[in-house]
């Protein structure tokens, strides 16, 4: 076997040290991506939330209208009933559409 020698340790020595150094230099440069990606990731997902809170109110806000619709008609056929004392039909359909929209929803 050869000897070893101290220059062979202070090789060994500085190979690794510099091993080191490039992993710690590795890791820092994936730590420095994540987290210059950690705000795109953070918009994308206050995004999504905020689409879906969108859509949630669209889909409130359409079936408020429409239920508006229907107890304008049952107003509208009320009024008219009361002011000729005919509109029965009408009268009727109002009660028929106002019964359906408040059974469905």
């Amino acid at each position: 076997m050869d000897k070893v020698t101290p220059a062979d340790l202070m090789t060994f020595f500085w190979v690794g040290a510099a091993l080191i150094a490039f992993a710690l230099a590795i890791w820092a440069l994936i730590d420095k991506i994540k987290k210059a990606r950690q705000p795109m990731q953070e918009l994308k997902h206050w995004q999504m939330e905020t689409d879906q809170k969108l859509d949630k109110d669209k889909k409130r806000i359409d079936s408020l209208e429409e239920g508006n619709v229907v107890l304008i008609k049952a107003i509208s056929a009320m009024l008219s009933h009361e002011i000729t004392g005919n509109s029965i039909d009408k009268l009727k359909e109002a009660r028929d559409e106002l019964t359906t929209y408040l059974i469905e929803r």
